[in-house]
């Protein structure tokens, strides 16, 4: 007995957690069709305080949801010069493997810093100084491979009609309301939501 009064209990407690969250307010509707995977996209820039503060959520979000794959998208259209530059960056450090340790440091150095970096030069001095040797930012930074990931990250942007980060899109399909996300939690609860929404 008590084995189904804890069945009901959850089925309601999940309809109360569903309705919740409703379309148009927390999140809309930016694609017809949603991925079968649990994708997550966040698109963001490097001159963005309030990304730069939405970094340990993504990171808690990943350790909560091992099996969803987090795709990070920097926009060209935030920053002025340094817009493209910034993306280009991004996309240098993941074909470097130093995304971990190059997010931070450049999300510091536009952020918090008093100089900040205003060119190419020196986006590359701080490689350097994270143990990226010349020879291989120069290796990667106009590569033909590099140049992709640029187009893919502008088709993007494009494609789900961003003009402001952090933008979190999930399953390709659902954009979240970020202003009325309203908690930590909630905001994880929101994702978790989307994620599952389309299963039948």
């Amino acid at each position: 007995m008590k084995k189904y009064i804890f069945i009901l209990f959850s089925l309601v407690l999940s309809s109360v957690q569903a309705a919740q969250f409703e379309e148009g307010v927390e999140y809309k509707v930016v694609q017809g069709v949603a991925s079968n995977e649990p994708i997550v996209v966040e698109f963001f820039s490097y001159v963005c305080p309030h990304c730069y503060t939405f970094e340990p959520m993504l990171e808690k979000l990943e350790a909560r949801l091992p099996d969803m794959q987090l795709k990070k998208t920097p926009v060209a259209f935030l920053g002025g010069e340094m817009g493209p530059i910034l993306q280009r960056a991004y996309a240098a450090a993941v074909l470097l493997k130093v995304e971990d340790t190059m997010s931070p440091v450049l999300f510091d150095a536009m952020i918090k810093a008093k100089k900040k970096p205003s060119n190419m030069a020196d986006i590359k001095a701080l490689f350097i100084a994270n143990d990226v040797s010349e020879k291989k930012f120069d290796s990667v930074i106009n590569s033909f491979m590099l140049n992709g990931m640029i187009s893919q990250y502008d088709k993007a942007t494009e494609r789900f009609d961003v003009h402001g980060t952090p933008s979190v899109i999930v399953k390709n399909k659902y954009e979240l309301d970020m202003g009325e996300v309203g908690s930590e939690e909630r905001f994880y609860q929101i994702v978790e939501y989307l994620l599952t929404k389309d299963e039948s």
